[in-house]
């Protein structure tokens, strides 16, 4: 990832200001402490902006209220004064002012194939302006030309990421949200992505508001550097000024349970020449063969639309081969020997409480009453959500949901733990939070497989890394490619 050039405005010039905030303050419905507390800014065309902190720290809900969007997409109430485009906003939107790329991008997909959902947006747009060459403009910007036809329900994860992404710019908004936007992207698409985004803000004067954990990626890339602690800014400046944790993963502190060694021919999962295809579209897996032993940490790595979700989608059972079989040898159902935290945690929660939500899965397993209430106690605690039992799992943060998933998959009785994703949306010491639950899983015998982008995390817990492009597994290897 290169530097890219400082933006010419200056940030703190108020008569230049797009966005203008004076001690505004947010306080959701039903809570005692307010999201943000007594927040003053101001922001100008063309910056580029990075939104960091850790994981509650109220970077949704500010870049909601900096867009116009709180009015609509959160519940409780704003206080303080809010302008955007000179207009004040406190209580009401700006219709036009802004796009906005969502943690989750399946929720603000509508088109039927990836050429529609950004014909759909450039309906929305006013003015004279070549159709047809800004569809063109837009998909190419993201590396959608050649897929312009294909369903959009047929994309991976990062593919749609893109297609939001491609979607918001063809609106042409004065402001563009992107909140975590590489979580699902591989390496080489996120810096694309980070160059797209810096040539639209050089060229066309764009704003760009960007939510990130990722911050060896984010400070070449900005301008200017917002940092949130409990709701109130704690550093506003040029990114070189600010003192990074550096690296983003850091390891638990105190003992760390030590993965167990994989031993001879035993295995609790084998994968046997699995191929599988959704609905007739193209192999998305062809003649796939793994297997994993206790104590294995299986990292499944690759470029997006690889096959590793579908991969791990198959092992739990969601979905069944084509040809090929899975055994797992567990005497309980793969079903329950199998657990699968999802790629994305809104498609996993469902409950009125974060209390009820862990506890499903070991009432759904038939333990004793007061097992249920021990297991899923011990879950919440071990992600650090104890203290959110009686919250509603969707007023959570995006990283608060998955940790509220893993949990209620810690608290069922499955050997096999499967993650899509695992890191997106958690800050450094949740990070190290998760390294040690999975460690302390292989050293309890148990196996993980872990679908990840993140390669600082697959260094620090992987056993094993099983590289996967184009449907096909290219290489099985130890961390750092050493011998398996």
């Amino acid at each position: 990832m290169v530097s890219h050039p400082e933006s010419s405005n200056h940030p703190h010039n108020e008569l230049t200001a797009l966005i203008r905030t004076q001690q505004l303050t947010f306080q959701a419905a039903g809570t005692d402490a307010p999201i943000l507390d007594a927040l003053s800014l101001r922001i100008q065309a063309g910056e580029r902006v990075g939104i960091i902190g850790p994981s509650g720290s109220g970077k949704t809900t500010l870049a909601l209220h900096l867009t116009g969007l709180h009015h609509v997409a959160l519940l409780g109430h704003t206080s303080g004064h809010l302008w955007l485009n000179g207009r004040d906003s406190t209580t009401s939107g700006c219709e036009g002012f802004a796009g906005v790329v969502l943690q989750n991008p399946e929720i603000q997909l509508f088109g039927e194939t990836v050429e529609e959902e950004v014909s759909l947006s450039l309906q929305q747009r006013t003015g004279d302006f070549d159709r047809e060459h800004e569809l063109d403009r837009c998909l190419n910007l993201l590396g959608l030309g050649e897929l312009r036809g294909q369903r959009v329900a047929t994309l991976s994860l990062g593919w749609k990421q893109r297609l939001s992404v491609a979607s918001m710019l063809a609106l042409a908004p004065k402001v563009l949200l992107l909140d975590e936007p590489t979580s699902y992207l591989d390496e080489a698409t996120a810096d694309m992505l980070f160059d797209v985004l810096a040539a639209q803000a050089e060229h066309t004067g764009l704003t760009v508001l960007l939510i990130e954990h990722d911050l060896p990626r984010l400070l070449p890339w900005a301008s200017r550097l917002l940092a949130l602690q409990q709701g109130r800014i704690v550093f506003d400046g040029p990114p070189a000024a600010y003192s990074s944790p550096s690296p983003r993963f850091i390891e638990p502190a105190g003992a760390i349970a030590t993965p167990l060694s994989p031993t001879g021919a035993e295995r609790l999962l084998s994968v046997e020449g699995v191929s599988f295809a959704y609905n007739g579209q193209g192999a998305v897996l062809e003649n796939v063969s793994l297997s994993a032993a206790p104590g294995e940490i299986v990292a499944l790595v690759g470029p997006n639309g690889s096959g590793k979700s579908t991969l791990l989608n198959l092992i739990k059972g969601l979905l069944e081969p084509d040809d090929g079989k899975i055994i797992c040898a567990s005497p309980s159902l793969r079903m329950d020997a199998v657990g699968l935290v999802f790629q994305n945690p809104d498609s996993q929660l469902f409950a009125h409480s974060v209390f009820e939500e862990c506890s499903f899965l070991p009432r759904n397993q038939n333990f004793p009453p007061h097992e249920i209430t021990s297991r899923t106690r011990h879950a919440l605690t071990q992600v650090g959500l104890q203290s959110h039992a009686e919250r509603v799992p969707f007023s959570l943060s995006y990283g608060e949901k998955r940790r509220l998933t893993l949990a209620s998959t810690l608290s069922g009785r499955s050997t096999i733990l499967c993650l899509d994703e695992p890191t997106v949306g958690l800050d450094r010491e949740c990070l190290a939070q998760v390294a040690g639950i999975l460690r302390q899983v292989s050293a309890q015998g148990g196996a993980v497989l872990l679908a990840t982008h993140d390669h600082a995390f697959v260094e620090a817990v992987a056993t094993r890394v099983v590289s996967l492009r184009a449907g096909h597994i290219v290489d099985d290897a130890a961390p750092h490619g050493g011998a398996v």
